[in-house]
């Protein structure tokens, strides 16, 4: 079943009234995250970022200890300079490489505090368990999700 673009931007707004605003695009592989996502920038206007630009060298070169604390709010900055209504943020798998080591879902809902921020979240939601596959592997998020809007694409 395909979710219409439309349901995602009326989810979008949605989230956009709470204190963090934060929308997951929940699906596996091939389900059609990260078309909805260039879908919705092309209609909307809304800014695309993969995560991957967002690692920075400066975000690497942090020691793994303060990474967590400090990364946040370079990432932040890297977001301000897009000046967006809403951020759609795709590939946050690539915050789990060892390299980087950071939680996305604590990330993207820090930076959802201060951005309106749609998440391509490869993997599933049940039973009100947020999972992020990451190479091959099922992580179980830890955090509260449950004022999070959350879209799954089956």
């Amino acid at each position: 079943m395909t979710i219409p673009v439309q349901h995602v931007i009326t989810s979008v707004h949605e989230a956009a009234s709470k204190t963090e605003k934060l929308l997951l695009l929940v699906g596996g592989p091939g389900s059609g995250k990260s078309k909805i996502l260039r879908e919705m920038a092309t209609m909307r206007g809304w800014k695309y970022v993969d995560a991957r630009t967002l690692v920075t060298e400066e975000i690497l070169e942090m020691s793994p200890k303060m990474r967590p604390q400090q990364a946040p709010n370079k990432i932040e900055e890297s977001l301000d300079i897009l000046h967006a209504e809403v951020i759609l943020i795709d590939n946050v798998e690539v915050f789990m490489a060892p390299v980087v080591n950071l939680e996305p879902l604590a990330l993207v809902k820090q930076i959802s505090k201060k951005h309106t921020v749609v998440v391509g979240w490869p993997g599933d939601y049940y039973d009100g368990k947020l999972v992020l596959d990451y190479n091959g592997q099922r992580h179980e998020c830890v955090g509260d999700i449950s004022d999070t809007n959350i879209v799954v694409i089956a």
